[in-house]
């Protein structure tokens, strides 16, 4: 996996301050299929680190690029959208409907900061967007567990709620409830509870 160039280190640590404790691997490629493999997004990350919360003073630029494919019917696929995205340097994961709508969690160094959920449509349409303060009250934030740079809020796994239909999808988090966020629409449904464990999402 990449490494964080030490040149960039070196200023990331710099306008970073305290938030320099966490380590944290330099942003990568990936993709995300749909379960019927249609459709799919190469996630190609972007330089805005100076948009990243902790890195006041750090380079800005392009944001975070989501190239979406379908496949054709000679087997091969085509991209069909280039979206910008709402993250400046990376999301974490994504997740890829099978009519080509997706959802992507959180922010490269950033978990918990910043737009940590978007959707967007299959035509690359923003459908919405959610900062950790428009999901959580104000009191509810400050209890989440966190590192230097990072608010644990999500568990794993998340998946749709109906496997067929693959309209909504289900996200467990750390105070022991769930959200349900809604593709075509963008909304979203909290159900308080009472789980104890959290197992931590890989990406």
């Amino acid at each position: 996996m990449r490494r964080v160039p030490s040149a960039l280190l070196a200023l990331l640590l710099l306008g970073a301050g305290a938030a320099s404790a966490d380590d944290w691997p330099g942003p990568r490629v990936f993709a995300a299929f749909s379960d019927n493999g249609r459709f799919f997004v190469r996630i190609v990350p972007g330089d805005s680190v100076g948009d990243a919360v902790g890195f006041a003073g750090a380079p800005k630029g392009r944001y975070a690029t989501a190239l979406l494919y379908a496949l054709g019917p000679d087997r091969g696929y085509r991209l069909q959208q280039e979206i910008t995205l709402v993250n400046p340097v990376s999301p974490l994961s994504a997740l890829v409907a099978d009519d080509g709508a997706f959802i992507t969690f959180d922010n490269w160094h950033n978990v918990g900061f910043g737009k940590v959920v978007a959707i967007y449509a299959p035509t690359g349409q923003l459908v919405r967007a959610w900062e950790l303060t428009d999901l959580y009250a104000h009191d509810k934030v400050e209890t989440i567990p966190r590192s230097v740079s990072s608010r644990a809020w999500r568990c794993a796994p998340v998946h749709f709620v109906d496997p067929t239909e693959q309209k909504r999808v289900y996200v467990p988090e750390a105070l022991g409830g769930y959200f349900v966020f809604t593709l075509a629409t963008g909304g979203v449904e909290y159900t308080a509870g009472t789980r104890k464990e959290c197992s931590r999402p890989s990406s």
